[in-house]
């Protein structure tokens, strides 16, 4: 499944550039995460917790940085598991900036993601529907951190 979202902020590509990289801060934005840490040499560890559909979620997440360009784009991919079986596989997570004028950054970003176990079954509308409701929210928050 992809998600994707495309949306402006009123800060400059370095402001955004950084605030990504400040863990605590995308924590905020993002719905459900509980913690985020750095785990060294381009590692990630982050816990999520989601109720789609009847069930109540919380992964345990490892992401790691495939490939990075100073201020302007990252991209990671990793995997999310909890005690029930149910799994998340990110294949990759594309987030790039751009200056579309001066003071402003375009923020873009794509996740190709799968889903596995119990989560799997409840099909793709209700996983859309969660997922879209996740991407808007954490959109929205950035832009408010950032000015939108």
């Amino acid at each position: 499944m992809e998600l994707t979202d495309r949306f402006d902020v009123g800060a400059s590509p370095a402001e955004a550039w950084a605030f990504f990289w400040d863990l605590p801060r995308v924590a905020k934005c993002l719905p459900g995460c509980e913690s985020i840490e750095d785990a060294g040499e381009g590692a990630y560890r982050a816990r999520m917790t989601q109720r789609v559909g009847p069930f109540k979620v919380t992964l345990d997440m490892e992401m790691r940085i495939d490939e990075a360009e100073e201020g302007q784009r990252v991209v990671v991919s990793g995997n999310g598991r909890d005690r029930m079986g149910n799994r998340l596989h990110v294949n990759r997570l594309a987030l790039e900036l751009s200056e579309p004028s001066p003071g402003r950054t375009e923020v873009n970003y794509a996740m190709d993601f799968n889903l596995y176990g119990r989560l799997a079954t409840l099909g793709n509308t209700a996983v859309k529907r969660k997922s879209e409701e996740i991407r808007t929210e954490f959109s929205r928050r950035i832009a408010e951190e950032l000015g939108g």
